[in-house]
């Protein structure tokens, strides 16, 4: 080899000598490549920005998701220095990445677990669910349109209690649809009973305020909102964010639901639902009393989270031991406060045609 190099080098050298040794006219100029007036140069394919844990917490991103579909297991440290931490996962799923993806609000005549309605699914592969709107007793409390028609409507009255007295109340309460166009929105909605309990969409939950014991009594009119038709829509509440905005605490109060167990400022299993400026929804599920040592979140908190992923709106579905995510093989990823899946009138299912 070393002498290969030997040989090598004094071909070099000769050459040089030579070039060096040749005569130049003055006038010539020495050749340059030719350079295109405008040059391409390959782009580099872009690459989606991930979501990156910060400080002590920890994000481990799900494999075997189709495209369009991220799920991820996070575990938050509280900012209060402790060593108490949140576990949970959120899926952020691109419909405009993957038009094949699907939103679907799903109700059953008779209430099943998350893992049953994913099995038993039939608008295409199911690849993720989690529970919905709020019930008792097997019947859902919450809105819920699917294929454009109501299956459910949201609680046109409750019964709050405010320094020892039973009040009527008539609350809007927010909602997540996607209209026939593809379109999302998150509106607050009542179902007036003056247009055959049709949903009326509205621009705030107007007229009650439980923190301070205000409350409207008489049911809200279609005249004073609009005609609400999304194909498909599921309601909860409180409203988290609005165009940004934390709105969660004064949504909780105007939307009655302290007294319905929301719990909205202490920490408990979460639910929620946005979606980005750019259309692509985002789905939490959180853990709380202890499961797996996490004690879960306020809805403040999750509001400021599901912020921090890009939503622009979102709204709180039910919670506590109703709260859980099923994943691609049909099985909780969390662990659902009550030790398994509770049974439930309403589920939100992505799917894949």
């Amino acid at each position: 080899m070393k002498r290969l190099f030997s040989i090598v080098m004094a071909l070099c050298l000769c050459m040089s000598l030579a070039v060096a040794c040749g005569p130049t006219p003055d006038t010539q100029e020495p050749d340059t490549p030719e350079v295109p007036e405008n040059p391409e140069t390959p782009e580099e394919p872009e690459t989606p920005e991930e979501p990156k844990p910060e400080g002590r917490n920890e994000l481990v991103k799900l494999e075997g998701y189709p495209e369009g579909v991220a799920v991820y297991n996070f575990k938050n440290f509280y900012e209060d220095g402790t060593d108490d931490f949140c576990i949970g996962y959120y899926a952020i799923v691109d419909v405009k990445k993957n038009p094949a993806l699907k939103f679907n609000a799903v109700y059953v005549e008779q209430d099943a677990t998350p893992s049953n309605i994913f099995a038993s699914f039939e608008g295409g592969t199911p690849i993720l669910a989690t529970n919905g709107g709020y019930f008792w007793d097997g019947e859902s409390l919450s809105l819920l349109i699917s294929g454009g028609e109501v299956k459910s409507i949201a609680a046109q009255y409750t019964w709050p209690s405010f320094e020892g007295q039973t009040h009527t109340a008539c609350p809007i309460r927010a909602a997540f649809g996607v209209h026939a166009d593809g379109r999302m929105e998150a509106t607050w909605v009542y179902c007036c009973p003056d247009d055959n309990n049709n949903p009326y969409s509205f621009s705030s939950p107007k007229g009650n305020n439980e923190k301070v014991g205000v409350f409207t009594s008489t049911p809200h009119r279609s005249s004073d909102g609009t005609l609400w038709t999304p194909e498909e829509a599921i309601g909860g509440g409180p409203m988290l964010l609005k165009e940004g905005k934390n709105v969660a605490e004064n949504s909780y109060w105007k939307e009655v639901l302290h007294s319905g167990g929301t719990a909205a400022l202490s920490y408990q299993p979460r639910t929620a639902i946005g979606y980005t400026e750019d259309g692509k929804i985002i789905l939490f599920v959180c853990d709380g009393r202890e499961m797996n040592g996490s004690w879960g979140y306020t809805l403040p908190e999750v509001a400021d989270l599901l912020k921090k992923l890009g939503a622009v709106w979102a709204i709180n579905l039910d919670g506590g031991g109703s709260s859980v995510m099923v994943g691609k093989d049909g099985k909780a990823l969390n662990s659902p406060s009550d030790g398994s899946q509770r049974r439930v009138p309403t589920a939100v299912v992505i799917s894949m045609q």
